[in-house]
């Protein structure tokens, strides 16, 4: 396996993973910006001047690759907490934990990945077949 293939060691199934350090290309350092307050489940990204002064084309380039790194761990995020809250009730049909699911997460202000059913429901499947 290549290192940008190595699980993290929050790996919760196939392609339900965060970013790894091994997936750190050479020359790349930390960029200050980012802000977030965890208790409070807010957060927020402000370019410093330096990043700013880049070209637009670099910024669009680094903005997604940030963007693409952040998506993957909402979707872990998002599958995790998925498991923990239908722990309760494992044997309710997947519509209904899903429903619920979407419930609680709208109620909190929660904001989903766009393909949460297909995770969960891929998820839901792996998990069944390690059993």
């Amino acid at each position: 396996m290549s290192d940008f293939n190595k699980r993290s060691r929050y790996w919760l199934g196939p392609g339900i993973d965060v970013p790894t350090r091994s997936e750190i290309l050479p020359g790349l350092r930390p960029m200050r910006g980012l802000y977030a307050h965890v208790d409070a489940g807010e957060a927020a990204f402000v370019p410093t001047d330096e990043f700013m002064r880049a070209t637009p084309l670099c910024r669009l380039d680094v903005l997604g690759d940030i963007a693409e790194s952040v998506e993957r761990t909402q979707q872990h995020a998002a599958v995790d907490y998925f498991r923990r809250l239908n722990q309760r009730r494992p044997d309710l049909p997947m519509n209904q934990r899903l429903a619920a699911f979407r419930r609680v997460c709208d109620e909190g202000g929660v904001v989903l990945p766009s393909n949460i059913e297909a995770l969960v429901i891929l998820d839901d499947q792996f998990s069944v077949a390690r059993r």
